[in-house]
């Protein structure tokens, strides 16, 4: 019996899982298991409009036992604890398991870069993240109402990647909505992006141009060239200035999700070095997909698309090498990206070709739509964007 272990059930340790089950489904002597802290895939690009009253959180989480099934795997609710890679062993909350053949899939956290005061920033890395960002905006807004504080309608989002940019304009509709249902519309909430590069978007040069019109439009203020260098709880210092604000958004950067080995075998930036099999450096047999590796000969950005497809590519090796034959080295270039950009509004390039305004966002949720796991999410989703075409986003504090 040949033991296959998955750690990580997000995009990269869902298709690979899948991925193997599709190929070694009725093969008795394999086994997968897959390891997650969280009984649940979650569609982590939609985040951003469950933050916003748009979506339910149910309706961009599937669970893991629906997707994946088999007689020869085995699911485990529980975190990986340590790996030793010596022994072969993958130690969790109550068991230790044996494995012939491992995946780090174990995705991504927030990364503070040391930033003093970075714990009293909110993030929006998973479902829990978007209900209190959600419950905070509203919070905030309250606060407002009752002490005319302009400290609690000023916004700050630190990181003007997608994430940050997508984030910026859903606040706004957001709030202006809950200031327009409590009479307040005569008052504009201040929505700061800062950012320590010197343009939005610095991976996407292509969309800048749409995205910085979209945030002078809705009225954003962009810093670029600013550094943030510490967070209270309800101020931000960047650079000489201090900004007041009770809201205060960290999306400026990632690194991966820790994971205990011995021996230890991350890099300086805690990222798996992989080759171009996808294999983990020194190890023919533990392979690393998604946000927590790092190809020095093919860097890819951390997005869902490169996670699902080294997920599926890895299966397919791994299954190679059960067989016998040569596995196939890991090629890939990003076929485009999309990002909504407010109500109705978006930017992408797609094989190369810049699309914006109505057609880019629609074709952005068509696509979410096919890609979200699970019939009855599918239903859920669309029926909740029409909803939004019709009737004011979800303002409740749950």
């Amino acid at each position: 019996m040949k033991n296959i272990v998955i750690i990580g059930g997000g995009f990269g340790g869902v298709y690979a899982a899948r991925g193997l089950l599709n190929i070694l489904r009725h093969n008795p002597d394999i086994h997968i298991t897959l390891i997650n802290n969280t009984n649940y895939f979650l569609f982590v690009p939609m985040l951003h409009e469950v933050a916003t009253g748009t979506l339910s959180p149910a309706n961009i989480a599937e669970p893991l036992r629906e997707i994946l099934r088999g007689k020869n795997f085995t699911f485990i609710r529980e975190k990986a604890l340590s790996v030793d890679l010596n022994k072969k062993k993958v130690k969790t909350e109550t068991k230790v398991l044996s494995y012939d053949y491992l995946v780090f899939a174990t995705g991504s956290t927030a990364n503070f870069f040391n930033t003093s005061g970075a714990e009293y920033c909110l993030t929006l890395k998973n479902d829990a993240d978007a209900r209190v960002l959600k419950n905070h905006l509203i919070t905030s807004l309250e606060h407002y109402f009752c002490t005319h504080d302009e400290t609690f309608s000023t916004f700050v989002v630190i990181g003007a990647g997608p994430t940050g940019i997508e984030l910026c304009l859903e606040i706004k509709e957001f709030v202006n909505q809950i200031l327009k249902s409590n009479a307040n519309n005569h008052i504009k909430p201040h929505i700061i992006l800062v950012h320590a590069g010197d343009v939005v978007l610095s991976q996407f040069p292509k969309l800048q141009k749409q995205a910085q019109r979209q945030l002078d439009k809705h009225e954003i203020e962009v810093l670029v060239n600013s550094l943030v260098t510490k967070v209270s709880k309800n101020s931000v210092v960047v650079g000489d200035k201090t900004i007041d604000a009770a809201t205060i958004i960290w999306t400026a950067g990632v690194k991966p999700s820790p994971v205990v080995t011995v021996p230890k075998i991350v890099n300086e930036r805690d990222f798996f070095v992989i080759d171009e099999f996808l294999r983990v450096r020194r190890y023919d047999t533990v392979f690393a997909v998604g946000d927590c590796a790092f190809c020095e000969s093919n860097q890819l950005p951390m997005l869902a698309q490169v996670a699902t497809t080294q997920g599926k590519h890895v299966a397919g090796n791994i299954a190679l090498h059960l067989s016998g034959k040569k596995m196939k080295p890991f090629t890939y270039k990003v076929r485009g990206i999309l990002l909504s950009l407010g109500k109705r509004k978006g930017a992408g390039v797609l094989f190369g070709i810049p699309i914006h305004g109505f057609f880019a966002w629609w074709l952005m949720r068509t696509i979410y739509l096919f890609k979200i796991i699970g019939t009855a999410n599918k239903l859920k989703t669309a029926y909740d964007w029409t909803l939004d075409f019709f009737v004011k986003r979800d303002m409740t504090e749950v």
